[in-house]
């Protein structure tokens, strides 16, 4: 099953595959981050950063830079909601919340 997430990025639509080890330590101080971001355009440099070192292995053009650069206004929105499904399908959050006593899924 294919768990990649869909951004938009300059009109593009971009799938960002869940992140690996490297990958995520590379986005880890984004990561580390995310709590601080009150604004949006907080926020979105945080998910750039984010979308960045997850699609590095497989679209190593879409830099921190080139996505910047081509991140439309109206898209803003739409990357920073994309984050936390990026996550989810990374391993770092739970993909849906459990009644409490009933164990977490995972090793």
């Amino acid at each position: 099953m294919d768990e990649s997430v869909i951004v938009t990025i300059g009109g593009e639509a971009i799938a960002v595959p869940p992140m690996c080890f490297a990958a995520l330590k590379r986005a880890w101080p984004a990561i580390q981050a995310m709590p601080a971001c009150r604004g949006l355009i907080d926020q979105a440099s945080t998910a750039v950063a984010i979308v960045a070192a997850a699609v590095a292995a497989v679209r190593p053009e879409l830099t921190v830079a080139a996505i910047e650069e081509r991140l439309k206004g109206a898209e803003l929105t739409g990357l920073v909601t994309q984050v936390p499904a990026l996550l989810a399908s990374s391993g770092l959050v739970p993909a849906e919340t459990k009644p409490p006593g009933e164990p977490a899924a995972g090793p």
